[in-house]
């Protein structure tokens, strides 16, 4: 994930997303592949669209089965909101 949006440290991006710093810091390494619910937090946070958290063309530490969703994100443009919607769906199929 590459560091997009406002400038803001870690701390504060954590604290708007509501995750821990080292959690954010272990993402922004490329050493946790966080959730979709996790990504849209982190995006919402730094009011960008969940796609703009990635480097076009560029998925690193992203889980292949989740790239389908993200490249969607991407494609439709997708904000926060659209995302919140999406993983609510999610949730409500597999509950």
């Amino acid at each position: 994930m590459s560091r997009v949006g406002p400038r803001v440290t870690q701390e504060e991006l954590s604290e708007r997303a509501r995750i821990s710093v080292s959690f954010l810091s272990m993402i922004e390494r490329g050493e946790r592949s966080p959730h979709l619910e996790t990504l849209s937090k982190i995006a919402g946070a730094l009011e960008v669209p969940l796609a703009a958290l990635f480097e076009e063309g560029k998925m690193d530490g992203v889980e292949p089965m989740y790239r389908p969703l993200i490249d969607a994100c991407r494609k439709y443009n997708l904000g926060k909101r659209d995302v919140d919607r999406l993983v609510s769906v999610v949730r409500t199929m597999f509950a």
